[in-house]
């Protein structure tokens, strides 16, 4: 089943000036070249919908079937499918000929410079984090993403804002499935914190052993945003048994420096303990 939306249309010989070229001007326009016989450009289709929602009002998706349009592809000297058109200002800036990874889609994308309307609203979203108000930047990230739906800067924001929040279950369903972007990494080392918080908040950790007490507590502390006692106490809990909690406790303590400010000197001291006893 296809999308519906407004930034991804089908356009032929009759329409495509106005829908691709003059639209151009202000937005980048991706041009599929696609065919219904073709199980390959049909797949590809469904693939570049889901970037296109992605990145909301900031892109188009025209989607052009040769058959109906056979003067396009002609035009455009497309020869194998599918083959995407990426025009941006009336010119074509980038292609992509065959079958693509999302991540190179994505890449080619993003590669292309264009004015993002939103880029100051979600400046100000991280504003508020990185200020501590939680509840304005939980507002402000969740009105971008009502326009913009699975934008990855407002998505990760908005679970960073619930990590910070001690709601780390509603993080976990954001970064889960998290969409390819430069945040994939981040949102990954996000994790196993926030499944582990959220066992914590559960009550589903194990309370039989001296560590498993320790590891309790050093989630009420992540909880409690006291990241520097949470880190302390699991590179104690290293120190003691690296295999604890599944070999996952360094993992843990990744996640938490990913919420700590790169300019905070103690995040790097905590890298420098956590490579030593690893190490």
């Amino acid at each position: 089943m296809f999308w519906n939306s407004n930034n991804i249309i089908e356009v032929n010989e009759y329409n495509f000036n106005t829908e691709v070229i003059e639209y151009s001007l202000n937005s980048l326009v991706i041009v599929a070249f696609w065919a219904k016989w073709s199980k390959p450009s049909i797949e590809y289709r469904k693939m570049l919908e889901i970037i296109t929602a992605r990145y909301g009002n900031q892109i188009r998706l025209a989607l052009v079937d040769i058959d109906e349009s056979p003067l396009l592809s002609s035009k455009f000297a497309v020869y194998t499918l599918p083959t995407l058109k990426m025009i941006y200002q009336g010119n074509i800036h980038q292609e992509l000929i065959g079958y693509q990874p999302e991540f190179r889609v994505v890449q080619v994308i993003n590669s292309i410079r264009i004015p993002d309307p939103m880029k100051l609203e979600i400046e100000k979203a991280y504003a508020y984090l990185n200020q501590k108000d939680y509840k304005t930047a939980g507002r402000l990230f969740t009105e971008i993403l009502e326009k913009r739906p699975l934008n990855p800067e407002a998505s990760f924001g908005l679970a960073m804002n619930y990590i910070h929040s001690a709601e780390p279950l509603e993080a976990y369903y954001i970064l889960k499935d998290f969409p390819a972007s430069p945040l994939y990494d981040s949102a990954g080392k996000l994790l196993p914190l926030v499944k582990a918080m959220s066992q914590y908040q559960a009550g589903t950790l194990p309370q039989q052993e001296p560590l498993d007490f320790a590891f309790s507590r050093a989630m009420k502390f992540a909880i409690d945003n006291k990241y520097y006692l949470a880190v302390d106490g699991l590179l104690e809990i290293l120190k003691q048994d690296r295999n604890y909690y599944d070999q996952a406790v360094s993992k843990v303590i990744i996640g938490i420096l990913e919420l700590i400010p790169d300019s905070d000197p103690q995040k790097k001291q905590f890298r420098s303990e956590l490579s030593a006893i690893l190490f």
